[in-house]
């Protein structure tokens, strides 16, 4: 889990960038409220093909707040992460998080993940912009659903994982919890089908981490059958993964 001295990177997701995908995830004109705002299904407007290069941040603003809706409407009595730092191009900076070589973790352009340390999830802008560029809206934003899964994880007790096999089990709950919240946005109108559920399916196979003694993810079959679980089932059956800590 993400503990206060190691962060979760969800570092598989960087072959999400040879994605070819495209969707159609909605979000809503909330006057600038930021995280804080009550989508309104009547101003859904379509996220895909809607940013550049230069906009990545005002998507990342655009996806927050349905996170947060997910999160408060499923864990009202837990708080979100302490905030989602957007790292443009260049930017760089200590993590409140160590890597998996024992060193202080360090965001960059790059980074995609939760560090439980300062509890912030960090969104870099050049892996953000491949994974938009080539996957569509629906690629990053589910990728963001699975960290923030990591920060849920580590509020109610999961237990950090002291092995790879124990790693590979965190991370398909995670992948669990994010299909939880795509389950919320069909129930709540927000996605576009079956366009969104199409290509989010097409996006295993390039993530998934190959079969290998030292892996730390699912394989391609592993994060299907989390992310389905959670998508079919709702985030309940997630607990599945550790049922001594449950999710809810």
């Amino acid at each position: 889990m993400p503990t206060p001295s190691v962060r979760r990177r969800t570092a598989v997701w960087l072959g999400a960038a040879l994605l070819a995908a495209a969707c159609g995830l909605h979000a809503f004109d909330d006057g600038g409220s930021g995280e804080g705002a009550n989508p309104d299904p009547s101003s859904t407007r379509s996220l895909e093909g809607a940013f550049d290069y230069e906009t990545m941040d005002d998507y990342v603003d655009e996806v927050v707040p349905m996170i947060t809706e997910w999160q408060r409407a499923t864990w009202p009595d837990l708080p979100s992460p302490r905030k989602v730092t957007y790292v443009p191009h260049g930017a760089s900076g200590p993590e409140g998080c160590q890597d998996r070589e024992g060193r202080q973790a360090v965001y960059t352009s790059e980074s995609y993940e939760y560090c439980g340390g300062d509890q912030i999830v960090y969104v870099g802008q050049d892996l953000l912009w491949a994974l938009y560029d080539r996957a569509g809206d629906a690629g990053p934003a589910v990728g963001l659903a699975h960290e923030w899964g990591h920060h849920i994880q580590s509020l109610v007790g999961v237990p950090a994982p002291q092995t790879p096999e124990a790693s590979i089990q965190l991370e398909n709950q995670a992948d669990c919890i994010a299909g939880a919240w795509v389950l919320f946005t069909k129930e709540k109108g927000y996605l576009e089908l079956p366009d969104d559920i199409e290509d989010i399916e097409q996006l295993f196979p390039l993530i998934a981490s190959a079969e290998s003694a030292d892996r730390d993810h699912g394989t391609l079959a592993e994060r299907e059958k989390s992310f389905n679980l959670g998508y079919t089932k709702g985030v309940e059956q997630c607990d599945r993964f550790f049922p001594d800590t449950p999710l809810t």
